[in-house]
């Protein structure tokens, strides 16, 4: 039973947006699992055709052995069919394993990560406890001061022309800035995780085969470069309320007392600017971490047979061979010896050998009687 998510219109603006998305996408991937595992019929025939193609490799690799397999590696297979099975089957076994452990985790993690400032009372730690408010609460404080620097600005000035102005524009592109980091990036990383849980027994179904399990690598770097981008973007977003929460606190007094100070918008803005771009330098790191990501070779051991890539000098490079290519190498070696030892005992019989005279007298293995004809060039004129 999927649940419907209730409205946040009470919330604030960035709080209600996040809190929307997280509901929405949940329902999303649940419901998209279901619909694929259980109210489709193709799925089920295309799991059930994979597995049969797959036992069947199985068989015919026991029964023939061309890469060296062996009856050890059945209880790996049967391990493989039973977790692959249990995965898409199962929307529990499925949540927990992979959309709580991509979307749920890295809230968590960050929650450790921020425990030193979240482990007291004060402003500071109220700042990174209860992130959501408090970034709907920068946000809008960044948009008021903003504006009232925009009133004590003359009218249509602009930042080259004003300090008021300048400041009350970089304050605006401040709150832009961090509205990207939170809502755009931490919105955006769970809309990716939901999506790619919904469509997640397709990729899973595909790592059975090895011909189609670069797929499924693909879908699970995807998947991992989303849940460490919500990582990333969790513990940069509650470190940026942490450093901003005394900066916030002296600019609300400001504007309280009507005495804004444009050197404090300015470094407010520029230290939220930082932020954001170390957070997309994270993520860029993030991304190329969850790329690298390899699964170890599920392939059959193989028995080592040394041969020589061609006849030369030297070692020649290690292949893997199958018991037919082992016993074909076999009989060519031993064709090859009878061959040679046949060149030896058919050897031309005769080779003859010239003298210093001009002779040419016989050379080893010369039958008898041949020695004794002489060739005409050699006979003497005019008789004996």
């Amino acid at each position: 039973m999927i649940a419907t998510c209730p409205s946040y219109l009470d919330a604030g603006f960035v709080e209600g947006v996040l809190a929307t998305v997280d509901c929405q996408g949940r329902s999303y991937a649940q419901g998209g699992y279901e619909a694929l595992t259980q109210g489709s019929g193709l799925f089920s025939v295309a799991l059930t055709a994979l597995m049969t193609v797959y036992i069947a490799l199985i068989g015919w690799r026991l029964l023939l052995a061309p890469d060296g397999a062996k009856f050890s590696e059945a209880p790996a297979a049967a391990l493989r069919i039973g977790v692959i099975l249990a995965l898409v089957t199962n929307w529990s076994t499925f949540q927990t394993l992979v959309f709580d452990l991509a979307d749920r985790a890295p809230a968590q993690i960050a929650a450790v990560v921020s425990a030193p400032w979240t482990g007291s009372t004060d402003g500071i730690a109220g700042a990174a406890s209860r992130p959501l408010a408090r970034i709907d609460a920068a946000y809008t404080e960044l948009r008021s001061t903003a504006a009232a620097f925009g009133r004590t600005a003359a009218p249509g000035a602009k930042g080259w022309m004003s300090a008021e102005a300048a400041s009350g524009e970089a304050l605006a592109l401040a709150a832009n800035a961090m509205l990207v980091m939170s809502v755009g990036v931490i919105g955006g990383a769970k809309l990716v995780i939901a999506v790619l849980t919904a469509v997640g027994p397709i990729f899973i179904a595909l790592a059975l085969l090895e011909v189609t399990r670069g797929i499924f690598v693909g879908w699970l770097r995807s998947l991992a470069g989303a849940a460490l981008t919500l990582l990333v973007g969790w513990i940069l977003v509650i470190l940026l309320l942490v450093v901003l929460a005394p900066w916030l606190a002296t600019l609300a007094d400001q504007r309280e007392a009507q005495a804004l100070d444009t050197r404090t918008a300015s470094s407010l803005s520029a230290l939220v600017l930082v932020f954001a771009i170390g957070q997309g330098l994270l993520i860029l790191g993030a991304w190329v971490a969850a790329l690298g990501l390899k699964l170890p070779s599920t392939a059959a051991p193989a028995a080592q047979v040394t041969t020589s890539a061609a006849a030369g000098p030297g070692p020649g490079p290690e292949v893997t061979a199958s018991r037919a290519d082992r016993l074909a190498q076999a009989l060519t070696r031993d064709e090859t010896r009878f061959e040679s030892r046949s060149r030896i005992v058919e050897r031309p019989a005769q080779r003859l050998v010239t003298t210093a005279g001009g002779y040419a007298g016989p050379g080893p293995r010369t039958t008898i009687g041949d020695s004794y004809r002489r060739p005409a060039a050699g006979r003497r004129r005019g008789g004996s």
